[in-house]
């Protein structure tokens, strides 16, 4: 049985699949989550250099190309963080000797940090970071997947352990950003855009905005009608707003970072608060940076109004189900909430859209024909038919019979 894990794992993880990869980084992220909030990294440490991602054991039976170390050290980098993680690109000298020590290293927990040569002396970093895969799995279904990664963190200095944990990562494909919508619903949702940008408040201009995603249904779709709204309106230039999609790496971990500190209402350190700033340029002036989240919180796509025949023609269609009803009506709600990053994320302004789209249904006789036009109408009004036609037919037969001359 572990044989046969191991093997499953190995295929998953062989694959180098592009989700696995998310979780990957999505890993990094955890991990540059946790050290940030260790009391011990904060107090002695500033500098970190990441040695390397080890493959799970045996290693023979997991082959990960190299390049997913890489996506690791590129997911420490690309969180707002007050440590500094130092790459191989810089201080090749120091890193050579780095490398000659943890190459040779089947994994961590091989590393004998008492015969380590002068890893006192390395003038690199505070401290070095390992890390390995212990498992992880892929849903063919999905594409979900997970990787479980345990990190040690070495002070150089002591040459001892100064932290270590687990960290999880995850992903899952939410979806593209761009979600196709029928021809009504886009109207819908164009109007309440429209209506959101019209009541942002004179009190924004100026802020420079990261807009996450909109949560619920259509959500994706909401925010491109929204930022197709505001320039439409020709608000860009006094808000500008500064798309968070699914696609980059870099906003992906921007994205998580700042919704996981909004949730929970913590001001920004000194240092990490430059370097989200600096995400935004010179598009928000005098420090004006601010969250924009929001969710759909309504969404009758198809709401329904009954248009089938009633009465007679149900007779006639020998329908024994209630009345068909038909979406003639579309109605959408959104709420939008800007936060000051640099106020504890405070809400500044919250606006919603409202948007409704009414179809032209061109009176009740056009509207009751369609409707008679359903495939449920149509089938049952020829199973009466073709029944009809073969009752007569028998009948005009027996009828016949009945009257043959003897």
């Amino acid at each position: 049985m572990a044989a046969c894990t191991a093997a499953a794992l190995s295929l998953t993880l062989n694959a180098a699949s592009r989700n696995v990869s998310y979780a990957i980084e999505d890993a990094a992220f955890q991990s540059v989550t946790r050290l940030n909030t260790d009391a011990r990294v904060a107090k002695n440490i500033g500098r970190i250099a990441f040695v390397k991602l080890w493959l799970p054991s045996p290693g023979e039976s997991f082959k990960l190309d190299s390049s997913d170390s890489q996506v690791f050290e590129a997911g420490l980098l690309a969180v707002p963080s007050k440590l500094q993680f130092v790459v191989h690109s810089t201080h090749q000298a120091d890193w050579a000797a780095i490398d000659a020590v943890f190459d040779q290293a089947a994994d961590f927990e091989s590393w004998n940090p008492a015969t380590c040569p002068a890893i006192n002396k390395l003038k690199l970093a505070d401290a070095l970071l390992m890390a390995k895969i212990v498992d992880g799995s892929e849903s063919a279904k999905t594409g979900a997947a997970t990787v479980r990664v345990a990190l040690r963190l070495i002070e150089v200095a002591t040459a001892q352990q100064l932290w270590g944990g687990t960290v999880e990562g995850a992903w899952s494909d939410g979806g593209p950003d761009n979600q196709a919508l029928t021809p009504e619903a886009r109207n819908t949702f164009e109007a309440a855009a429209r209506d959101a940008v019209a009541k942002l408040p004179a009190s924004l201009d100026g802020y420079g905005a990261f807009m996450l995603p909109l949560e619920g249904a259509y959500g994706r779709a909401m925010t491109q009608m929204f930022l197709n709204a505001l320039t439409a309106a020709g608000k860009q230039d006094s808000i500008h707003i500064y798309d968070l999609p699914n696609g980059d790496a870099a906003d992906r971990m921007l994205a998580r970072f700042l919704r996981e500190r909004a949730g929970t209402g913590q001001a920004l350190d000194g240092s990490i608060l430059k370097k989200v700033e600096s995400r935004m340029g010179a598009s928000a002036s005098n420090a004006r940076v601010a969250l924009l989240s929001g969710m759909v919180t309504v969404c009758n796509v198809y709401p329904k109004t009954a248009v089938d025949p009633t009465g007679c023609l149900d007779a006639i269609t020998l329908s024994k189900t209630d009345a068909r009803e038909n979406p003639v009506r579309y109605e959408v709600v959104a709420d939008f909430k800007f936060r000051d990053i640099n106020d504890r994320f405070r809400v500044v302004a919250a606006v919603d859209g409202h948007g409704r789209y009414d179809r032209d249904v061109k009176g009740d006789v056009v509207d009751q024909f369609k409707a008679f036009l359903t495939a449920r109408n149509v089938s049952l009004t020829a199973a009466v038919a073709v029944g009809g036609l073969v009752l007569l037919f028998i009948l005009v037969f027996f009828v016949k019979m009945m009257t043959r001359v003897r």
